[in-house]
This record gives structure tokens, sequence and C-alpha cells, in this order.
């Protein structure tokens, strides 16, 4: 049986290679980052706001983590059925001349969730790893959960989806929690 480190020597080389196979693909002719600099931004981004959260929040984010944890199916679902209808919605909505004065805040609530909710759900990803590896360090789970979604993100025409699934955990925690504070 490999033990902890080998497992985690293992998943840190595929971590590696990732920007290297998003290299590789062929490009649309569209512009767009580089592999690189896309793992940069958004492995930074949720690296950034998420040392913020932590230093600022921790016992929130701790809280938060832990109700992702309690039922993560409920909540990947969640984030990612929820945000997807809520935009469908928002959009639909916004065909009619009334909706259209509620789809542009409602569009700016979302991309404000997506904000907060996104390093959230690195974090979460990151919280899981270095559980499997017995690593109990907020920080590193932070650092492994900004790798992980930066190298998701370099990956062309996969990349949004797969960012939108690491971000999931994050965001149905937050779509969850509105509801709960507008419901009572």
């Amino acid at each position: 049986m490999p033990s902890t480190t080998h497992r985690l020597a293992a998943a840190a080389a595929a971590l590696a290679v990732l920007p290297g196979v998003a290299a590789a693909q062929q490009p649309t002719g569209q512009f767009s980052l580089s592999p690189l600099a896309q793992f940069a931004v958004a492995g930074g981004y949720s690296l950034v706001v998420g040392a913020l959260m932590l230093a600022a929040a921790p016992v929130w984010t701790r809280n938060a983590i832990e109700d992702i944890f309690d039922d993560p199916g409920v909540v990947v679902a969640v984030g990612t059925l929820g945000y997807l209808g809520i935009v469908i919605g928002l959009v639909l909505l916004a065909l009619t001349l009334i909706g259209l004065i509620v789809t542009i805040p409602g569009l700016l609530a979302l991309f404000v969730v997506a904000l907060i909710g996104t390093p959230l759900g690195a974090y979460a990803v990151g919280r899981w790893l270095t559980g499997l590896g017995d690593v109990d360090n907020r920080w590193a789970a932070l650092a492994a959960g900004a790798v992980v979604i930066g190298a998701v993100s370099a990956i062309p025409l996969l990349g949004d989806l797969l960012n939108a699934v690491v971000a999931s955990p994050g965001i149905g925690l937050l779509l969850l929690r509105g509801k709960e504070s507008l419901l009572g």
C-alpha cells in the first residue's frame, strides 16, 4: 500500500503536468491568455482571496468548510445547478422590460457570490486533498486548492467547466446560506 507521502507526490506530479497538457492544445484563433497566465490568475486570485478569508474571518471560513463537508453532494449540486438555473432565469427575465430592472442587480449579486464562492470552493477541495494525506494545515489546504483551480483553469475548452466544478461547493454553500437568511 502506498504511503501518504507517495500519494501526495503523485497528486502533485499530476497537477504539475496539467498546464503542459493544456499548452499542447490547438489554439482556437480567439484572443486568450496563455495556459500559464490562466493558471497564475485563477490560482493567484483564489490564493489571495482565500488568504484574506482565512485571516479576516477564520471562524466563518472554518464553519463554512464544515458545512460543505456535512453534505457535500447537496452543496455541489446547488452550486452547479443553482448557479446555472439562476443565470438562465435572469436571462429569461431580462426579456421583459420590468425583468431587466431585476436582472442587472441579480447578475451583479451572482457575480459577487462567484467571487467569494470560488476561493471558498478551492479551499474546500484543497482541504479534502490535504485530508487524504493526513495534513491538517489550513494554509496548505488553501495552497493545494489554489493549485487545483489554477491547473483546471489552464485547460483549454474544459477549463471553464472544471473551474465551475471546483468552485461549486463554495458557491452552493453561499446560495444555501442566502436562501436560509431570506426564508428564515
